[in-house]
């Protein structure tokens, strides 16, 4: 090798050195970053000796992203569904609990039927006049909650919607970009890595599926096959809340419905399942409960003209052959026996149709009512109970059912988190930046640093020594 060969030489392993030292830093600068990927340069023989860069490497494993994104979209599923419904069946209780529904019910039978063994004791009276009211609010507050619940979920479609279309147009705009970049340099590397933070942050809204064509831009489409991203075009997402309906676009892609194109998993197929199913499967659940108290208590009260409001009513008013959605945030006690609206409580012991006072001893009426709770009633099957059953088998599996929900979805979910977290640790280790490996790297650096110095020093003295005999 000649002298300028090997000058030349060790110029190219100085410079190579110097951007490896760069990269090497700029991998310990950005340890903790969990959306950066590991750099490494590139390097090949150079023609006539020496080294030459190829470029910068990124760490990346397509395959493990996907599983990554696909288990972190089931978890954000389950996350809106729990997080939301502990809410609720928090207000609502345990079955437990002296306050839920199946015991304030319970409660109210019981009262009656203390009062069937002295029917003109006023306490007693009014006791099952609070039973009763209690009963009643314990409706009104649970519908209440399940409005809340209602909008816990429009709310989080809004949430969902802003962050998915965000992602989608900054991943168009890293398309564009990286389709000017050159491959290998550390602009490249970096758009990568953004449209790396992009993605993961639209997995978690909907579940997709990503593919790279020539030039390295990402295609991006719904786990049903729907395109979301492609090139630069964008096909943003929309909820209309009259229908429930989520597009893509102009397409139909609404979560849970069979033959559509979108995506089932994400935060964003939680919160429309919400929206979609679950509150009104709960809000019919408590209408059935509150129409059959309605409804069982004017039929068991033989004092009742027709069209007569019986001791449970809707907003006061005696129930309809097709009541509104939303019968358990209208029930209330009739105010007829309401004694701080005038009322009278023995009518609860003589019926709310009396006239006349009966006597303090007949316990006819009430004997009818507690008759309601052994009676098999009808129920919308659609309840999920069953044609017919009382009214205690009922509501206890409503409320079962309800609770259940919650329970279910709270189980997936520490499920999909361990496993989420374990293909995050799996892409991190492959990806991430190992601050022991690079500061090793920084040794190595600093030998090849010396010897190639040395050689340009020793290049440089032989060089001085022909200079001089030639002098």
């Amino acid at each position: 090798m000649s002298i300028i060969s090997a000058i030349l030489a060790s110029r190219s392993g100085l410079l190579a050195n110097s951007q490896r030292a760069q990269l090497v830093s700029t991998n310990i600068a950005n340890a903790q970053d969990e959306n950066y990927s590991h750099r490494t340069l590139n390097v090949t023989e150079a023609i006539g000796g020496g080294v030459q860069v190829l470029g910068i490497s990124r760490a990346m494993d397509n395959t493990m992203d996907a599983l990554y994104r696909t288990e972190l979209s089931y978890a954000a599923k389950q996350n809106a569904l729990s997080s939301s419904l502990a809410v609720y069946t928090a207000q609502l209780g345990t079955l437990e609990s002296e306050t839920s529904i199946p015991n304030l019910l319970s409660n109210f039978q019981n009262d009656l039927g203390l009062l069937s063994n002295d029917t003109g004791d006023a306490s007693l009276q009014q006791e099952v006049f609070l039973s009763a009211n209690s009963l009643a609010k314990a409706l009104n507050d649970a519908n209440s909650a399940l409005s809340t619940l209602e909008t816990t979920a429009l709310n989080g479609i809004d949430a969902d919607l802003e962050t998915a279309n965000a992602a989608m147009k900054e991943l168009a705009r890293i398309n564009a970009d990286i389709g000017r970049a050159e491959p290998g340099t550390e602009t490249y590397a970096a758009l990568e890595d953004r449209r790396g933070a992009q993605l993961d942050t639209l997995s978690s809204v909907v579940e997709i599926t990503v593919a790279y064509d020539s030039e390295g831009r990402a295609s991006v489409h719904a786990a049903g096959g729907q395109t979301l991203v492609v090139a630069g075009h964008v096909n943003e997402l929309s909820f209309d809340r009259a229908t429930g309906t989520l597009y893509s676009g102009t397409e139909d892609i609404t979560p849970g419905e069979s033959g559509r194109r979108g995506a089932d998993q994400g935060s964003l197929a939680g919160n429309i399942i919400l929206f979609n199913e679950i509150v009104p499967q709960q809000q019919l659940e408590l209408d059935e409960v509150a129409r059959s108290l309605i409804a069982g208590f004017e039929g068991a009260d033989t004092s009742l003209a027709v069209g007569q409001a019986g001791l449970f009513t809707d907003a006061g008013s005696a129930l309809s052959a097709t009541p509104a959605e939303g019968l358990a945030g209208r029930i209330k006690v009739n105010d007829a026996v309401n004694p701080h609206k005038g009322g009278d409580l023995t009518l609860i012991r003589d019926g709310l149709g009396a006239v006349t006072t009966g006597a303090a001893s007949d316990n006819t009426q009430i004997l009818a009512f507690l008759d309601f709770f052994d009676t098999q009633v009808s129920y919308d099957t659609a309840a999920g109970q069953g044609a017919t059953a009382t009214i205690m088998d009922f509501t206890t599996g409503i409320f079962s059912a309800q609770q259940a929900r919650r329970v279910d979805a709270q189980s997936q979910l520490t499920s999909l988190t361990t496993s989420s977290e374990t293909y995050r640790e799996a892409r991190l280790n492959a990806r991430g930046v190992n601050i022991d490996t690079e500061l090793q790297n920084l040794t190595l650096i600093e030998q090849s640093y010396n010897a190639n110095s040395q050689a340009l020093r020793v290049a440089s003295e032989m060089i001085d020594t022909l200079l001089s005999l030639t002098s």
